[in-house]
């Protein structure tokens, strides 16, 4: 599995910390050279990508932009002519009662959310199908099995992400594209603990079958598998790394 992501290019969205971080770390020290799109600087994290011997650069990008992203994917080709690798890892997550909510914010959520994983792809597909070769990760979530008050936007659009990438693994079936989502539990960075409160970790955790809180390590396997050779014939796929939680 590792060496089939030598010599690969991974684009990856939301990777300046936690779980982005964790892939694009993952995938650097398993020879992949990395680009990441973030909201925030991840000049460190391409420092440290740097450092395991691979190529890297970062720019900070507005994903609900779609200039911003035109710009990002023609920087990519220029610096490394293609990704081979497109993770969606970025999100736009507060939560928002219902009774609050606005169309322009909803609006919002599909662009962070959907919009800009299908103009990633729309750069990056034509030349994965040239090669015969390309994986797209969308990472979505388990929210969208067990929906929470406040989370509207967001487990509609993590639910539009699944339906996307189930769409192009049709779409590309027969090019050497494998398209699949990957939904996490929920999973304790420095950002969910800030905004959650830690009852609700233990609430989770006591519902899985593996009775741990979710870290972003937990789905660096899951993630290497699906964006290399030894993915081969699995496409179309959601696919839960939770801890086997039972809603």
């Amino acid at each position: 599995m590792a060496n089939s992501h030598t010599g690969r290019v991974a684009v990856i969205t939301g990777a300046a910390g936690a779980l982005g971080k964790a892939f694009a770390l993952a995938l650097a020290k398993n020879g992949c050279d990395v680009a990441i799109a973030d909201i925030n600087d991840a000049s460190s994290v391409v420092a440290e990508i740097q450092t395991l011997g691979q190529k890297a650069f970062s720019e900070i990008c507005d994903l609900s932009d779609a200039r911003a992203i035109a710009v990002f994917a023609d920087n990519v080709l220029s610096r490394f002519e293609r990704c081979d690798i497109l993770i969606n890892n970025a999100a736009f997550m507060p939560v928002i009662p219902f009774a609050e909510l606005t169309l322009e914010t909803f609006r919002k959520f599909e662009a962070i959310n959907v919009e800009a994983a299908f103009l990633l792809a729309q750069h990056f597909t034509p030349g994965m199908q040239e090669r015969k070769y390309g994986r797209i990760l969308q990472i979505a979530s388990s929210t969208t099995g067990s929906p929470m008050p406040g989370f509207t936007s967001y487990v509609t659009t993590k639910m539009a992400g699944i339906g996307l990438t189930r769409a192009l693994a049709a779409e590309f079936g027969n090019d050497g594209i494998l398209c699949n989502a990957l939904s996490p539990g929920l999973t304790k960075t420095p950002e969910s603990a800030k905004n959650l409160p830690p009852e609700l970790f233990d609430a989770v955790r006591h519902q899985q079958l593996i009775n741990t809180t979710e870290e972003p390590k937990d789905l660096v396997g899951a993630m290497l598998f699906l964006t290399s050779e030894a993915c081969g014939f699995v496409t179309g796929q959601s696919i839960n790394c939770d801890g086997g939680i039972q809603f």
